[in-house]
């Protein structure tokens, strides 16, 4: 597995509250950016090992995809992983929550690829970087403001 990129925040809510509004994945779009929308495909509760999703974003030369999306591992103002079934990327997202204090906690961000091919590091895997790079950078900086705009 390839660590594409990691981010980390500190966050003037519980990480709890943190948890409960980036594990519910419909929120999403509304703080990465490059995601179009994101939708429940199961009825499972969102932030629960077992819930899938289904990402729309754009690929260049190819245009709108959806992607399914399986929440692997999920503990309560914790940790959030999930697997995405994208070509050749096949995206890991691990979200780390840290409680620094009552109201106040440490989120890092991050995207591994789980294609180990040659073919794909030797050729793919820098531009993978480089782009999720940015747009984590951005995303968990809006991710501070939604939590934080939050009543």
């Amino acid at each position: 597995m390839q660590l594409l990129t990691e981010q980390t925040i500190s966050i003037a809510r519980s990480a709890e509250a943190a948890y409960q509004y980036a594990t519910n994945l419909e929120h999403f779009a509304e703080w990465f950016p490059g995601v179009l929308s994101i939708e429940s495909a199961n009825t499972l509760e969102h932030g629960q090992r077992g819930k899938e999703y289904l990402e729309t974003i754009v690929v260049p030369l190819k245009g709108k995809r959806k992607i399914k999306i399986c929440v692997r591992e999920a503990e309560l103002g914790r940790v959030f992983m999930t697997e995405g079934e994208f070509l050749p990327l096949m995206p890991r997202m691990e979200i780390l929550f840290e409680a620094t204090g009552a109201d106040s906690c440490s989120v890092t961000w991050r995207m591994y690829s789980r294609n180990d091919s040659f073919w794909f590091k030797a050729t793919l895997l820098h531009v993978f970087r480089s782009v999720l790079h940015k747009r984590a950078a951005i995303g968990i900086k809006r991710l501070q403001k939604n939590l934080e705009k939050q009543p």
